[in-house]
């Protein structure tokens, strides 16, 4: 019997089928019932659409207009209504429609969108559309609420939107939005709370985050919040008045917590701790956004307390003196001043009370002595010129300028009859002040004194001044120094010395007086008062005299920068009045220097209460002879003044800028691109941007399209990656001029970055068809290479600085290009590769002296002695490690992980040798060497054993000879150039580079170089604050204090000539034959 192919199963053994999957209904029933006429059956409906909605959310949406009347029709019932907007919120929300959705949810009622029931639920992504949707048009809505908004400009709202934000009542969205704010401090996500809060702008909202962050008692939390906050606001915040604002409400909670960490670290007798040092740098810096410069004294005045024998103690005055190279390296001296003035005030009031009260206890007056030593050091880095000192020490002994390309400069300008030409000339003579800048060598200007009085006229005015670029911060040897240049000093019998022709010279010498004592950040107080008084007197004398008085103006301006001395304006305000075209810009740039930053003219501005008025009072004078004058120079100059004073106002400048933007003159326009750029500098503000970019594409004025498109790179030189992308489609403009802007826009921002994107974006032109544009392309590109080594850029540099030589001594290029060719190469190596081309300082702040001599810099398109102003806007990239005492270990070393050459100076060029004619020797074949060889060999057997031993021996050593020449010949003949091979590839094998190096004390460390260093914490000189980047001036604490160290002096260098050798030391010399004891000795010292 056959077995079945498939045997049957009995029933206990059957297996059920699969259920098949639940029909998913059709809302089609349901969205029919919504005509239904009672109440209950749109009820049941709505009720089992909410239930399906988010599956058949398509077939819903047809019926999305009858939900909204539902929703919206008051016979309804509450219940009704509700469900209705819930279920058309959810519609939305699938059509990616989230503020219509928003809403509806918020029609809905608060059980049906709840924040933080439902934020981890299966509606998460729909609460948190929501959210979002909220918080956006909450932001919105408070923003157009406030003066001065700027939400038109952000890119992420358009008109629509904002009709649907405006639909919303604020109250409703108060309540998601503070619902928010409840789930991020139940969270403890304070930044995110922090980010809402700034975003629209409610200084409550922030100053909550901050009490809720300090009631969990993490002091090291709190602080991580405040520094969240405090960056946030100094980078994304727009408006300066909110800001000011949040900078007020962090200063309250630094302050609180540093006097928490402060006793804590008393009670526990230990030293100071990190969170300290960090509220105290913070704290400082607070202070100096808000410009009050006591509380900041105040502060110092409390970390340079005597040491006392405490480490804790020891450790706030080395931070003391950190803070206060960090307030110089800022750049606004004005408030270093000020700074400095409540500091001396408040320690002779300390130090006469604690004297008096604790004159029996030794510690206390050793406490005392020692704080006033303190103060004393920091008044030297604030107002002592410490820090100029410093600079120019580093720039003249690590100058890595090449001598060599002066010489080949000027061989190619004499022998292409170039020399001839006066502007080429000029600009040779500046592109030597350029490589020199701040290190006092100007040894080729005294080498080649024939050469430099070719210069006349106003071409002399500048070279004299260049003396001012090469000397810059030294102080100390100025008037010595320009003493054979400057004018006849006035006196009683002669008070008007000066003769209304010639005077070049003696103007440039009071201009070159200038750049030295205002150059450099930090310099002297002292010194520049001096010298600003030595100045006014000649400026008094020589109102006639239009060289004079020009650079007698621009030396009073940069003497008294930032000082808002209404002597020093009225002085300038006379030579305006003289109607001199030449002296008129001068003093109008002058008045700028005097008054910059501090928004004069503006309803709110930064002035003295006592000279307020007299001020605004000149401002108003100022804009209205800029409307009655003819000169267009003394335009120029007035509106580049009202620029300066502008700087770092933001919107309090928009009055005056909607002036200047409005008025029918091309020359006040141009100054208000420039008010604009200078106001915003380093905001990155949209509202600035916007207007620039319009004025760029839409002016009439060439003049006013250029500055439009510069005054992007002051605005963003903080972000300089989006200029190249801002201005990309501008360099194929067909203006010129805006291409010209555009090139200099680019290197501005990017100086010194060395970035490819950027040159191959400046490349084409070089080649352009206009010649000025073809100069703004090498100054551009020559900006981005600064500090760059010869392996930047897959080593294209080495091909643009032999374009550079090229350029400056063909005969076929234009002058305009030669020109820029000539000051490329200067300012490519500026200061012997020593100092950047960068607006901002390492703390973020705008560097006023920077950011003004780039602006001025750039005039010499219209006036080339402008072209002195580079030295104020470079700064020095030098990296010193300093004891207590400002004497630098030299066992102090940085550790920078990259490889050598990718921070190494450029290679210095190397002088071409005349290559003299040689005789070409008669080469000997190999055969005829051979052959004499063996008739040598064979003579010799042929000799009897009879002759001299003397001859034998010669003879064999005749063969040895020949037969080293036979194999030398053959190895010539036969294997000469596989020799030669082996031999070069054996000298081409070099060792690898290493992956990383030490610096020494002192060391040239750029910013990006920075990025690349880290301190070896194990040696014995360690950072005062090791959280920062090893840049400019660092104070260090010493581990071991006991043992020798090998220290070095800072000093500034000397105009004497440094060949001569130093004295001997002194010594004790006995005559030969003389005891020691009864000897005359002779006594060697020092003179």
């Amino acid at each position: 019997m056959s077995t079945p192919a498939v045997m049957p199963m009995s029933s206990n053994m059957t297996t059920p089928s699969p259920a098949p999957a639940p029909a998913v209904p059709s809302a089609a029933g349901l969205l029919s019932m919504l005509s239904e006429p009672e109440a209950a059956l749109r009820k049941a409906a709505l009720t089992r659409l909410s239930q399906i909605v988010d599956k058949q959310w398509h077939e819903v949406a047809q019926a999305l207009p009858d939900l909204e009347a539902l929703a919206e029709d008051s016979t309804e019932s509450v219940e009704v209504r509700q469900l209705a907007a819930s279920v058309s919120s959810r519609v939305f929300f699938y059509l990616e429609e989230p503020r219509q959705a928003l809403r509806l949810a918020l029609e809905s009622g608060e059980g049906v969108f709840d924040i933080i029931e439902e934020a981890n639920s299966s509606q998460k992504a729909y609460v948190e559309c929501l959210v979002g949707a909220a918080v956006d048009a909450y932001i919105a809505k408070k923003r157009s609420d406030m003066d001065g908004d700027d939400g038109t400009t952000t890119g992420t709202t358009t008109s629509s939107t904002d009709d649907d934000a405006a639909a919303i009542p604020i109250e409703k969205l108060s309540r998601v939005v503070n619902a928010m704010f409840e789930r991020c401090y139940g969270e403890g996500n304070f930044e995110h709370a922090l980010g809402l809060a700034l975003e629209a702008r409610e200084i409550e909202k922030v100053s909550d985050a901050f009490d809720h962050c300090s009631k969990t008692n993490n002091q090291m939390k709190l602080l991580q919040v405040l520094e969240f906050a405090f960056d946030s606001a100094t980078a994304l915040v727009s408006s300066k008045a909110f800001r000011f604002q949040i900078m007020q409400v962090i200063a309250i909670h630094l302050e609180k917590l540093y006097n928490d960490a402060s006793a804590s670290a008393s009670a526990s007798g230990s030293s100071m701790p990190a969170i300290q040092k960090a509220c105290a740098f913070k704290l400082a810096h607070a202070h100096q956004i808000l410009m009050n410069a006591e509380p900041v004294a105040q502060i110092l005045s409390k970390l340079l307390q005597g040491t006392g024998g405490a480490t804790g103690n020891e450790d706030n005055a080395l931070l003391g003196l950190q803070l206060c190279f960090d307030l110089v390296e800022s750049g606004d001296q004005s408030f270093v001043n000020s700074v400095a003035d409540f500091l001396s005030s408040g320690s002779t009031s300390t130090s006469t009370s604690t004297s008096t009260s604790a004159a029996s206890a030794d510690s206390d007056q050793t406490q005392t002595r020692e704080k006033e030593e303190n103060i004393q050091k920091a008044l030297r880095v604030l107002t002592g010129g410490f820090t100029s000192e410093l600079a120019i020490s580093f720039l003249h002994k690590h100058s890595n300028s090449d001598l060599l390309i002066m010489e080949n400069l000027k061989l190619a300008l004499e022998q292409r009859g170039a020399g001839r030409n006066s502007i080429l000339h000029n600009c040779a003579v500046m592109t030597h002040s350029y490589l020199n800048a701040g290190t006092t060598n100007d040894s080729f200007l005294r080498d080649n004194l024939e050469w430099m009085r070719k210069a006349s006229n106003w071409a002399k005015f500048s070279a004299t001044a260049s003396l001012g670029v090469v000397h810059a911060g030294h102080i100390t040897e100025a008037m010595t120094l320009l003493e054979p240049y400057l004018p006849a000093t006035p006196d009683a019998e002669n008070p008007s010395p000066v003769s209304t022709t010639g005077g070049y010279s003696e103007g440039g010498s009071l201009y070159a007086l200038g750049l030295i004592h205002g150059s450099h950040v930090g310099s002297s107080t002292t010194k520049r008062k001096e010298a600003n008084d030595f100045i006014l007197n000649h400026l008094r004398a020589s109102l006639t005299n239009e060289p004079i008085g020009h650079g007698a103006a621009l030396g009073a301006g940069l003497t008294a920068l930032g000082t808002n001395n209404l002597e020093v304006i009225n002085e300038l305000k006379e030579l305006l009045y003289t109607d001199s075209a030449v002296g008129g810009e001068a003093a109008g740039i002058a008045i700028g220097l005097v008054l910059v930053g501090s928004g004069a003219g503006n309803v709110t501005n930064n002035l003295d209460s006592q000279v307020a008025e007299e001020i605004n009072e000149v401002v108003s004078e100022l804009k209205n002879y800029a409307h009655e004058t003819h000169h267009e120079k003394i335009i120029r100059g007035i509106v580049m003044g009202i620029a300066l004073m502008n700087f770092g106002q933001e919107e309090n400048a928009d009055v005056i800028i909607d002036e200047l933007r409005a008025d029918r003159d091309p020359l006040l326009r141009y100054g208000a691109q420039y008010t604009l750029a200078l106001a915003y500098c380093g905001t990155g503000s949209n509202k600035a941007i916007r207007l620039l970019l319009h004025t760029a594409v839409s002016d009439v004025s060439d003049d006013v399209r250029m500055a439009a498109v510069i005054g992007l790179a002051f605005v963003l030189y903080k972000t300089p990656r989006r200029i190249p992308e801002l201005v990309k489609l501008l360099l194929e403009s067909f203006n010129p001029h805006v291409r010209y802007a555009s090139c200099m826009a680019v290197g501005i921002a990017m100086a010194g970055s060395g970035d490819a994107e950027s040159i191959t974006l400046l490349e084409p032109m070089l080649n352009d068809m206009s010649d000025f544009v073809r100069q703004g392309a090498l100054l551009g590109t020559s900006l981005i290479y600064m500090q760059q080594g010869d392996s930047c850029n897959g080593k294209k540099i080495k091909v643009f600085r032999e374009k550079l030589a090229k350029l400056s001594s063909d005969k076929h290029q234009t002058t305009m290009t030669k020109m820029g060719a000539i000051l490329s190469l200067g300012v490519i190596d500026a200061a012997g590769g020593n100092v950047a081309f960068d607006l901002g300082s390492k703390n973020g702040f705008t560097k006023m002296t920077s950011a003004v001599g780039a602006a001025l810099w750039l005039q010499h398109w219209y006036w080339f002695p402008m072209m002195h102003m580079f030295s104020l806007a470079v700064t020095p990239t030098f990296t010193i490690g300093l004891k207590k005492n400002f004497k630098y270990p030299k066992g102090f070393e940085i550790q920078c992980n990259s490889k050598p050459s990718q921070f190494a100076y450029p290679k210095h060029l190397e002088e071409k040798k005349e290559e003299k004619k040689k005789r070409v020797e008669t080469v000997a074949l190999s055969t005829t060497a051979k052959n004499n060889a063996r008739l040598a060999r064979k003579k010799a057997k042929e000799e009897t054993e009879e002759e001299d031993v003397n001859i034998v021996m010669e003879g064999s050593k005749d063969g040895e000879d020949s037969k080293i020449k036979e194999e030398t010949n053959e190895e010539k003949m036969d294997i000469d150039g596989e020799d030669i091979v082996e031999e070069k590839k054996i000298r081409k094998k070099r060792e690898p580079e290493p992956s990383s190096y030490r610096l020494s004390n002192p060391c040239r460390i750029t910013k990006t170089q920075a990025e690349c260093c880290t301190y070896d914490l194990d040696q014995r000189y360690r950072p005062i604050r090791t959280q920062e980047k090893p840049y400019g001036v660092i104070i260090l604490t010493d581990l071991t204090p006991g043992e020798d160290e090998d220290l070095g002096t800072v000093k500034a260098p000397s105009i004497e000539s440094e060949d001569e050798s130093d004295p001997p030391e002194p010594f004790e010399w006995a005559p030969a034959g003389h005891s020691d004891d009864t000897g005359m000795k002779n006594t060697v010292v020092k003179e």
